[in-house]
């Protein structure tokens, strides 16, 4: 039976920005059922050999022709979020709540912010939702466990507010430490053996990167 859109778990975001295409190719879901491009997302999309299911934003970075047979939504350049937060919004209305985003980092950088901190809106509100670029990997930890497989790269904690941090099976091992925003000291750890444990209490961006 061919899928509605209210069967739609999954989505990907393809934004513009930075992306290190071969790298991502190797990150992004088996399964995808929403695939969107955000504006000059579409550029990235053609690379990744992507054929989104629907393209959408204000299209002031992407300026050539679409394909005519392509799902278009254009919007007013004059509006209260970015092209990857209407493409996040359009695939949580059309119920993913799983959602990877490819790019979104590099170039301007209070669009770079601005996507870190719309991550802890979709989290707070029941999605799962990762960004990577290939290079680095983020995603936010809400008063939950996760692990950290060994892949030769880093990986850093950033508190969103105020949080505990437990960290183990890693260069610097942490117990119950507290940790706040404007104080970030859990930078570049280190998994030792298979895979590090990361028990947060409180809001946190993860963050894996590429040696």
């Amino acid at each position: 039976m061919e899928k509605t859109m209210n069967d739609r778990k999954t989505a990907l975001v393809i934004t513009g920005g930075y992306c290190n295409v071969e790298a991502v190719k190797n990150l992004l879901p088996e399964s995808v059922d929403l695939k969107i491009a955000a504006d000059s997302g579409y550029m990235t999309a053609q690379k990744l050999g992507i054929t989104p299911d629907i393209t959408m934003g204000d299209f002031d970075s992407y300026k050539d022709k679409l394909p005519p047979e392509m799902k278009t939504l254009r919007v007013a350049c004059e509006k209260d979020v970015t092209d990857t937060m209407l493409a996040c919004e359009y695939a949580k209305d059309n119920g993913c709540r799983y959602i990877t985003i490819v790019g979104g980092t590099g170039g301007r950088i209070d669009h770079s912010i601005s996507n870190l901190f719309y991550l802890e809106d979709l989290r707070r509100q029941g999605i799962r939702v990762k960004l990577t670029d290939g290079d680095n990997t983020v995603q936010v930890i809400l008063d939950e466990t996760v692990t950290v497989k060994a892949d030769g790269g880093y990986f850093s904690i950033f508190a969103l507010d105020k949080c505990t941090v437990t960290e183990y099976g890693c260069k610097y091992p942490l117990n119950s430490a507290t940790l706040v925003r404007q104080r970030p000291y859990a930078v570049s750890n280190e998994v030792e053996g298979d895979y590090s444990v990361i028990k947060i209490d409180g809001a946190a961006l993860l963050v894996t990167s590429k040696r």
